[in-house]
């Protein structure tokens, strides 16, 4: 289970990251995100305090980062960029995407096209109205419509975001180092 999110974020989307960690946990997920910090870390923080598991994907590209954070179960490091995507948006069952920047939005943008286009099987992807509904249903206007904003679940809180990947992802029994929602 993905959640896409940024390196910042204000107090209040710190903790609102770390409660969808906690929740998503509590539901038998996995996350898997970026692995570094800000709104990253508050989901992986989250998780594991709930008593999951939580993955980071790196990228050795990154070189201005300080390095994976200290609340990851295991760190995945991607050699480039476009592996680091790859491997976010392939090996999730779900996505979820919180607020955030342009990393965000290419995330979430790249989960959309390959659903779209039917690259991936059917799978939840979730994301906050503010900001992300506006810009996405931009694109439904004009020569555009029908572009697949109705693939989206727009939430405007974590209980909702929980709820909304969990109803739609089937449990998958948990071995030792599985979860739910991890492929």
């Amino acid at each position: 289970m993905a959640v896409f999110g940024s390196g910042g974020g204000s107090p209040e989307d710190l903790e609102r990251a770390r409660l969808l960690g906690a929740g998503l946990a509590r539901a038998g997920f996995a996350v898997l995100n970026g692995g570094y910090s800000g709104t990253m870390e508050a989901v992986a923080a989250g998780a594991r305090q709930a008593g999951g598991r939580a993955i980071g994907v790196t990228c050795a590209e990154f070189t201005f980062r300080s390095g994976p954070n200290s609340h990851l179960s295991e760190v995945i490091e991607a050699p480039t960029l476009f592996a680091r995507l790859e491997r976010l948006v392939r090996e999730a069952s779900a996505y979820v995407a919180l607020p955030g920047g342009n990393g965000t939005l290419v995330e979430i943008s790249l989960a959309w096209e390959c659903l779209r286009k039917g690259i991936l099987p059917p799978r939840p992807l979730v994301a906050w109205r503010d900001p992300w509904r506006s810009i996405f249903e931009r694109l439904e206007e004009g020569p555009y419509l029908g572009v697949g904003a109705d693939l989206f679940t727009w939430v405007e809180g974590v209980d909702e975001a929980v709820a909304a990947v969990r109803d739609r992802v089937p449990l998958v029994p948990a071995g030792p180092s599985r979860a739910r929602g991890t492929d």
